[in-house]
């Protein structure tokens, strides 16, 4: 079922550009352009990516989540708009979402693997995405792949990140690959479908 997010009109007029400020490129050194979450174009995009996901947000919430997702994504070398395409899937951005299986907060944490990921408050914006991008980059690793900045087109591995991510790397390694759960093929189809948007692909 293919993910769907009701806007108001003007909200959807915003989106355009705030999607056209993602395309953006991302950096691939650090020596390039450090610290690129402190340009106000940068910012500004993301800003306004966060608030078309959920307009509810106030702006202290909308401004404290754009500082984490940038300032983790680029710690753990991620491309943010990969970041970005996975907390819309699994949460739509709501910090105090709560699932039917117990999982927390933007990314959706399992507490089992909050605690495992040292996030010992879920619903903290800032620990809640640390937990997520720590996730990401371990599983992108794990799948033997490093280059993180730019994963498009998708390498296998983030396929399969993207699989544990959601399943648990047990399931992926019990199946030799994605699982054949229905909810985790949708799942990884949704965040690549998110991801390519973003990227302006």
């Amino acid at each position: 079922m293919r993910l769907r997010v009701k806007v108001p009109a003007p909200l959807k007029a915003l989106l355009w550009g705030a999607f056209f400020l993602l395309l953006l490129p991302y950096p691939a050194r650090a020596e390039v352009y450090p610290e690129p979450y402190k340009s106000p174009a940068y910012l500004q995009a993301y800003y306004r990516a966060v608030r078309y996901y959920n307009p509810r947000l106030s702006d202290q919430e909308s401004r404290r989540i754009v500082l984490a997702l940038l300032h983790y994504a680029h710690s753990y070398r991620l491309d943010p708009r990969l970041v970005t395409a996975v907390i819309a899937c699994e949460s739509h951005f709501n910090p105090r979402a709560v699932s039917p299986a117990g999982a927390i907060g933007l990314a959706q944490l399992m507490p089992q693997t909050a605690r495992e990921v040292k996030s010992s408050d879920p619903y903290n914006i800032d620990l809640n995405i640390r937990g997520a991008c720590y996730l990401l980059k371990k599983h992108l690793l794990t799948y033997g792949w490093s280059q993180t900045a730019n994963l498009l087109p998708p390498p296998p591995a983030l396929l399969l990140a993207l699989a544990a991510y959601n399943a648990g790397p047990g399931a992926v390694e019990r199946y030799g690959g994605i699982p054949p759960y229905a909810e985790t093929q949708n799942y990884v189809r949704r965040v690549l479908e998110e991801y390519r948007r973003l990227c302006g692909v």
